[in-house]
């Protein structure tokens, strides 16, 4: 019977169960899997002329996989194929009764993008100030600070982190979320918006399961109100964005066909799979910048601990800074300045882009080329952080300027004597600091 067994799910969204051995961990198999159910939920979705009781098998079958994924219920997909799981199946089909059916447009936004946009919690400081600042919605507060306790909304930044907070009472409910959710002319029910929140976790909104009861129903009667969604909850004012798929294509491949130029999918090297065992053993990397060929786009600290993997797996080891020791910075999209500018001045320390590790993993050694790195954008620091989605902490010039390798950085040795710490240089030799001076004795020496 469908949704049987782990397998039998995957096989009901569509999913080639070959492609999760190229997959790199269970994080990677989810958003393998996910890329294939929302192909097919796209393709058999009632608005589009698909079978109701297709599209209600391939939704229960995702559900009950989230649930498994959610609840780390398993290590790998590929290795748990024929893991039971008629019961928890029949029980997600039959809470899929009566619920209403969220539109075509809500799974084509969900699928832009590989992790959840929005996080609801609960406040954790007195620190992080409300967001609010749209002509549609502001915050009312005379102080703007979120209390800690209450309920707070976040965006998920460039960084992976969330952010941008807001109160639940100054929240505009985007269109990724209330597309999802029942019309609320027709169902009156809180608990029918509070499971359709629930099971937007790990795809538009995240952190809904975390809240007590009470809190989770005060999120659902918000969101019923539709007088707090963004265009005014009309479907024709939402932006459109080219995210179909072509309903008689016949490739078996689990990617989503969007508009414009297909990009190649970047496969992470696996030890003894088309790439020497052990070949970064006895190197010190370090991570910097997102990385969107392994998803680090809209998730900064998931691509990173991926490409850590990648590297701890060939035997290599990831530091935090750059140091004296370290041999490889690992270069991504909009690094850090600052690590890009140490490693520049470090004759021993390489910069390297994350397809240039791939090859150079793959042929068993990352070479001895020299040519520089060039990058074009930098991470705007903490500036977001401190002053709101409009701060900036800009480098200094002569920082940027040999952090894209535009100058040739200063040798060891003569920063040190630029700095008075090499023997025998005249700073550290010769030259002392002078006392204060006063009155006349200052003006001479100014004028000296």
């Amino acid at each position: 019977m469908p949704g049987g067994t782990i397998k039998d799910c995957l096989e009901t969204i569509g999913i080639a169960i070959s492609g999760l051995s190229t997959c790199a961990g269970l994080n990677a198999e989810w958003a393998f899997v996910k890329k294939g159910y929302f192909k097919k939920i796209l393709t058999c979705h009632p608005d589009k002329g698909g079978d109701p009781a297709v599209f209600r098998d391939v939704q229960t079958s995702f559900e009950v996989l989230r649930k498994v994924f959610e609840d780390a219920e398993l290590k790998s997909f590929a290795t748990s194929l024929d893991q039971p799981i008629g019961d928890s199946y029949r029980g997600a089909k039959e809470e899929y009764k009566g619920s209403s059916t969220p539109s075509w447009e809500y799974y084509a936004e969900a699928a832009k993008e590989v992790y959840a946009t929005y996080r609801v919690e609960l406040a954790r400081s007195n620190r992080s100030r409300c967001q609010a600042r749209g002509t549609a919605k502001q915050c009312s507060q005379d102080a703007p600070f979120i209390e800690k306790g209450s309920i707070r909304i976040g965006f998920m930044l460039d960084s992976g982190g969330y952010g941008l907070w807001t109160h639940l009472e100054c929240w505009r409910v985007p269109s990724k979320i209330w597309l999802g959710l029942p019309d609320p002319t027709r169902h009156r029910d809180h608990k029918h918006f509070e499971k359709a929140l629930r099971r937007m976790n790990e795809v538009s909104l995240c952190g809904m399961s975390e809240l007590a009861a009470a809190e989770r129903k005060k999120v659902a009667k918000y969101v019923m109100d539709k007088t707090h969604w963004t265009f005014g909850g009309v479907v024709d004012k939402v932006k459109k964005k080219p995210a179909a798929v072509s309903a008689d294509s016949k490739s078996e491949s689990t990617s989503i066909v969007v508009a414009g130029k297909a990009k190649d999918q970047f496969v992470i090297p696996v030890p003894g799979n088309g790439a020497p065992k052990d070949s970064l053993v006895g190197k010190t990397f370090v991570i910097t910048g997102t990385f969107p060929e392994v998803g680090g786009g809209s998730g900064f600290q998931l691509g990173k601990d991926r490409v850590k993997k990648m590297i701890t797996s060939f035997g290599g080891k990831v530091s935090g800074s750059v140091s004296g020791k370290t041999d490889v910075l690992v270069v991504g999209k909009n690094p850090g300045s600052s690590k890009v500018a140490q490693a520049r001045k470090q004759s021993n320390t390489r910069l390297v882009g994350l397809q240039d590790m791939k090859v150079g993993l793959q042929r068993g050694s990352l070479g001895d080329s020299q040519k520089p790195l060039k990058i074009e954008s930098f991470a705007r620091g903490f500036g977001q952080r401190r002053g709101g989605p409009t701060g900036k902490a800009a480098a200094p010039k002569a920082k940027l300027a040999i952090s894209p390798g535009k100058t040739k950085a200063a040798s060891k040795a003569k920063l040190a004597i630029a700095s008075g710490t090499a023997a025998g240089s005249k700073a550290s030799t010769t030259k002392k600091r002078l006392a204060p001076a006063s009155g006349k004795a200052a003006k001479s020496r100014r004028q000296g």
